[in-house]
This record gives structure tokens, C-alpha cells and sequence, in this order.
């Protein structure tokens, strides 16, 4: 178990309560946003309907305490959450295991905000690597109804100490607003691997990772392209910045000669700048 503290500034001067509906719409940021930012690592998008994954929610039963401004919240770390998917057979070698849902959590939080134009901090080289899709965004702004509720500001104490200010939120609805519209695309890689388990694979297209969601199961056939070049044709997601974040499809073939000449190069779309 790790233990986060998280400072709320708020005009309110009794240092020892705190609103429920103030805290509420907190934690169901926080809680939403650490589902939504292991479910992004594990497979590139961080919403999906239905429930997630029972390791997904394990990770993510919080406890917490408040006093003295701050809010205490308890997580526990992935290993301990689920020790045979993440020591014994090692299902998701995109995590650390030694991590927790929060930590990813803060991860995302800190790129959405820092690698803005409109932030004044600067984001660190090692973050950024970084992503986060446009649910995770949404997520996000969530804040806002935190700020609703009389607080002026959010401290991470732990971890990379991002703080939470109302302008943090002209932030997230600006990068929403300029993510692409996803569009379909064929591409030609490295089928890298695939996971039956959450029915997603890692395809290698000019050295770039790309992370890719079957809509079906695989079949054994595609057991047999792991290692060869193939053709995916699917719908393609975005970044902010117009970078591929996943590819969804239900295609996943062995390419033609002259599909491997027209297909090799990934789309780059054009996001409108923040100004």
C-alpha cells in the first residue's frame, strides 16, 4: 500500500471538514482517471462501454482520510492487487508492477498540463512518452465541479506535485477541442504481439509502437503473423497533437507486395494549434 496526499485550498477556514459534494465530484475524478489511465497504457483508449476489468477496479478501491486541508487516499500497488497477472505471468509488461493506478493517474494528469503552450511549468523529457485520448480529457475536466465548490486549488504532494488551478481547466477543454476526428486508415508493420486476454496487439510500423484493438477474438491464424509484416485496416484514434494513439479493427491480414509500398507510413493529421 502507498499513501498519496493531495492539499485542497479552499475559502473555507475549518481546516478539518470537507463537503461531500466537494468531495465526491474529487474522487470520482480521481478514481474515473486512474481506471482510465491503466486502461490507456494497457490498451490505448481509456474508456470502453461496459465494466472494466476486475483488476482494473481492484486497483482502484481506495481508502482515504482527511485532516488539515488535506485529503489521505490509501492505494494499493498492481502486484498487490493481483499478483498472478502481474508477477507470475506478467499479462501486462506496459505497467510496473511495483506502481499504483494513482501513480498513472498523476503520470497523465502532469503531460496533459505541463506539455500545454498555455501551462507555465515545463514538462520533463523522461514524460514524454506520455498519453492520454480524449475520454481521459474529459475525465479531466471533471475539475471543474471541484472548483465549483469553493476550492482555489489542488495539490499532488506526492509524486511529480502537480497542481490543479481553475485554469487548469481552459487546458483540458482546449485539448479536447482540437483532438481529431478518428478516421479509418490501413497501415502495414510488425504484428509484434497480440493478447487474447483484452483482445489487443502491438504492431511495429518504422521503429513506431503502435498499440491496436481487435474487435473480435484472434484466431488462430493471426497466432501464426506474430513476427511477419501485416496489413491492418481499421479506425484510427488521435493524440492532441495528431499522433496515432490505437488503431481499432477488425482486419488483420497478410499483405500484397504492393500494399506494403502504399501502407508503410503512418498518418500524421494537422491538430489546430493552442493559442
Amino acid at each position: 500500500m502507498q499513501t498519496y496526499k493531495i492539499e485542497i485550498e479552499t475559502i473555507n477556514t475549518d481546516y478539518q471538514m470537507i463537503s461531500v459534494t466537494l468531495l465526491q465530484s474529487l474522487l470520482w475524478v480521481i478514481t474515473e482517471g486512474s481506471k482510465g489511465a491503466l486502461r490507456l497504457c494497457t490498451e490505448g483508449r481509456s474508456t470502453v462501454r461496459g465494466a472494466p476489468p476486475q483488476w482494473v477496479k481492484h486497483a482502484t478501491n481506495f481508502s482515504i482520510a482527511f485532516k488539515d486541508k488535506k485529503l489521505y487516499i490509501q492505494s494499493p500497488t498492481l502486484q498487490e492487487i493481483t499478483p498472478e497477472l502481474f508477477q507470475q505471468n506478467n499479462e501486462f509488461p506496459e505497467l510496473s508492477s511495483e506502481r499504483t493506478s494513482l501513480d498513472y493517474f498523476q503520470d497523465s494528469l502532469a503531460i496533459a498540463i505541463l506539455s500545454s503552450p498555455l501551462s507555465n511549468q515545463k514538462v520533463e523529457a523522461s514524460m514524454s512518452n506520455l498519453l492520454y485520448d480524449k475520454a481521459l480529457l474529459e475525465i479531466f475536466y471533471g475539475f471543474n465541479k471541484v472548483f465549483q465548490q469553493g476550492v482555489k486549488s489542488i495539490h499532488f504532494l506526492n509524486g511529480n506535485g502537480i497542481q490543479i488551478t481553475p485554469d487548469s481547466i481552459s487546458i483540458f477543454r482546449k485539448l479536447i477541442s482540437i483532438v481529431p476526428f478518428p478516421c479509418q486508415i490501413k497501415i502495414v508493420g510488425i504484428l509484434e504481439s497480440i493478447r487474447n486476454y483484452d483482445r489487443t496487439f502491438n504492431l511495429v510500423v518504422n521503429d513506431y509502437l503502435l498499440k491496436g484493438i481487435s474487435k473480435n477474438m484472434f484466431s488462430k491464424e493471426t497466432d501464426t503473423m506474430i513476427g511477419k509484416e501485416v496489413l491492418v485496416i481499421g479506425i484510427a484514434y488521435f493524440t492532441s497533437i495528431g499522433k496515432i494513439l490505437r488503431i481499432e479493427t477488425d482486419k488483420i491480414m497478410i499483405p500484397e507486395e504492393r500494399e506494403k509500398k502504399l501502407w508503410k507510413k503512418l498518418p500524421l493529421l494537422r491538430a489546430e494549434t493552442i493559442e
